[in-house]
């Protein structure tokens, strides 16, 4: 299909990979990349986010990427399936100053949907979209244990008045943040994840304080 301008903004835990997602460079939409490994539902594997010099893509680089198509998912409706045969190629770097000139933070009443960390499958559909970036307030990291006594990484932020909390955190930039360090402001990529018992949850992939 040919290749597109990508300014990575997530690289987020994703299974055994990454969930690669930003913005085209020149329209400012939405793009999250997905290879076809089903198994870990698109997810991007470290050796396809190699440039042919040996580096790997990092978080604000600007990139041409080889495409092979739109992959028109209902859940997710941002994804393009990548061509995991041919080199990615850096073009720059950029701040997230540059990025909210060509996307400017997203303003809703609600960030995907409501204000809890998860939505149903029906309520996805009528979204339409799967990524959001949004400007907040008050965000609290916060380093917890699952049921399993795993560590996880959440937090809790204020957007348009209203007060999110426990919302799961992959931007693995953040793990060993302490807990209890609290940002005035910062800007959120939020985005919803793959089914898990009925519900889609949400995660925070990247922040940028």
């Amino acid at each position: 299909m040919g290749e597109i301008t990508f300014l990575l903004l997530t690289k987020s835990s994703k299974f055994s990979g990454y969930c690669v997602a930003g913005i085209d460079y020149k329209s400012g939409n939405w793009i999250r990349l997905i290879t076809e490994d089903l198994q870990s539902y698109g997810a991007i594997g470290a050796e396809d986010l190699i440039y042919k010099n040996g580096r790997e893509c990092q978080i604000l680089d600007i990139i041409k990427v080889p495409i092979i198509s739109v992959s028109n998912d209902i859940l997710q409706p941002e994804n393009v399936l990548i061509d995991t045969s041919k080199y990615m190629h850096f073009v720059e770097k950029a701040t997230i100053e540059d990025v909210l000139k060509i996307h400017p933070a997203e303003i809703r009443e609600y960030i995907l949907g409501n204000k809890y960390p998860y939505i149903t499958e029906e309520r996805v559909k009528q979204l339409g979209y799967s990524l959001t970036l949004v400007k907040v307030n008050n965000l609290l990291i916060k380093q917890v244990a699952n049921l399993d006594g795993q560590p996880k990484t959440k937090v809790d932020f204020t957007y348009q008045f209203e007060r999110y909390e426990n919302i799961s955190v992959t931007d693995y930039r953040f793990y060993l943040v302490a807990n209890g360090t609290l940002y005035n402001e910062a800007y959120l990529v939020v985005s919803i994840g793959t089914p898990y018992k009925n519900r889609y949850y949400k995660f925070v992939s990247a922040i940028y304080v």
